[in-house]
């Protein structure tokens, strides 16, 4: 908050303070400042891609993603097809104008695509041509990019709902806006203790199981004691940051394992669709425990004394590249079924327990608590009025069921968790 003061008194992020957060951001993070259009141009393509945001085409917002770099940049790809991405380079350049933008934005999935603007042709921008990349930019995040990342670090920029803006270098994120405010007040929960630690007894269940299954006398290779977190923690970012981008919002809820089996977990929640109790709905610890196996066969096969979660990163295997490629598929079928109206509901150890779930109950709360520090060691007490219907939902069920966790995604990329703390219902600004 006091960045979004210091930019501008009026509290709003107009294109000249976004584009010098934007600068800010990229020195913070040691980036190339000669990969950075110049301010000028810099604020016109942040200027022309919130205006293009405001549009609809044929009943749809516009969603888009521009890259900023010229023809040069992809003359690789452009010469003999060797990278991962697709370059295709128009006959005749567009304007970059938000017309242009919301014509182009349907050929130019927000998924798979972006639109190539050259900043350095001595005029005004130009789209040049299309950047074909594929999906798989959706299963990186801030702290999970893969080091043969195709993208160069040039100024990319989203256009994801009506006035809501993500600048990044390549992959990496930088800064965002929405609703004309930089989203700067907030926290990255999986970096806490509190969060991890109600996931605790999960992990050294699965932990112990595949000790208890290696032979006595073999070899001393482990698994490092975050491994599991951090390959859940993976899965739940990659649905919310799916669910953020599609702008319907959702809920996930965990329940502990014990509210699960209450019988009179009914009155606090009314399913639209809820999962037979088998198996079936274990998909998240059988595909772990396969890829926990698979990691410490590999670890030991490099005499690794311990694999930690960047050692499995960097790992070169087929039968673990598919079990990679059933967790990511995993992070999607959380973010279809938060899609739905209501809320993903699972148990600690991820299990499926249903979803389109109705919170129910009356109990009124009048107070929640916002987080000041990632452990809410701090924090400040607020109306609960003031937030929205599905937030309000969330403080009457873990009010109920305080052991509950809830993330809370609003329809304009907004997320919260939601947990009982200390001082009462506490709520975290996730930032990630």
């Amino acid at each position: 908050m006091e960045e979004q003061k210091r930019l501008n008194p009026t509290g709003y992020a107009y294109p000249a303070h976004l584009a010098a957060a934007l600068r800010r951001g990229w020195a913070d993070r040691a980036l190339d400042p000669a990969l950075l259009p110049c301010s000028d141009s810099v604020e016109l393509l942040i200027d022309t891609m919130y205006q293009a945001s405001l549009l609809r085409e044929e009943s749809q917002g516009v969603q888009c993603r521009i890259i900023a770099a010229g023809p040069s940049t992809f003359d690789s790809a452009l010469r003999d097809g060797a990278s991962s991405l697709q370059v295709l380079r128009f006959n005749e350049p567009f304007d970059f104008t938000p017309h242009q933008l919301r014509k182009l934005a349907g050929a130019s999935g927000y998924y798979r695509s972006l639109l190539a603007v050259d900043c350095d042709s001595g005029g005004p921008p130009l789209i040049w041509g299309m950047v074909i990349t594929g999906t798989d930019w959706v299963n990186r995040v801030i702290t999970d990019k893969a080091d043969d990342d195709p993208l160069p670090q040039r100024l990319v920029v989203h256009c994801i709902g009506p006035g809501h803006l993500l600048a990044a270098a390549g992959d990496i994120r930088v800064v965002e806006s929405s609703g004309g405010k930089l989203l700067t007040e907030g926290f990255d929960p999986f970096r806490s203790q509190w969060l991890p630690g109600r996931f605790g007894a999960m992990r050294a269940n699965m932990i112990q199981q595949l000790e208890g299954q290696q032979p006595s006398g073999g070899s001393t290779t482990r698994l490092c004691d975050s491994f599991v977190r951090d390959v859940a923690q993976r899965v739940v970012r990659r649905a919310l940051r799916l669910v953020r981008t599609r702008g319907h919002g959702g809920m996930l809820i965990y329940l502990a394992d014990a509210d699960v089996q209450r019988a009179e977990l009914g009155r606090w929640l009314r399913f639209r669709v809820r999962f037979a109790d088998d198996d079936s709905t274990l998909r998240f610890v059988r595909l772990m425990k396969r890829l926990m196996e698979r990691a410490l066969q590999l670890g030991v096969e490099l005499g690794l004394a311990e694999v930690t979660y960047e050692d499995f990163r960097q790992m070169r295997d087929v039968r673990l590249d598919e079990l990679k490629g059933a967790i990511i598929e995993l992070g999607h079928v959380f973010a279809d079924m938060m899609s739905v109206d209501g809320a993903l509901v699972l148990d600690r150890g991820f299990r499926l327990i249903g979803f389109g779930a109705e919170i129910l109950g009356d109990s009124h709360v009048d107070t929640v608590f916002r987080a000041l520090d990632l452990e809410a060691t701090r924090s400040v007490p607020e109306r609960a009025d003031m937030s929205g219907t599905r937030h309000r939902s969330a403080y009457r069920l873990v009010r109920g069921l305080p052991e509950t966790i809830a993330v809370v995604v609003s329809q304009d990329g907004d997320v919260r968790f939601i947990a009982q703390t200390d001082p009462g219902i506490t709520c975290w600004h996730y930032l990630p």
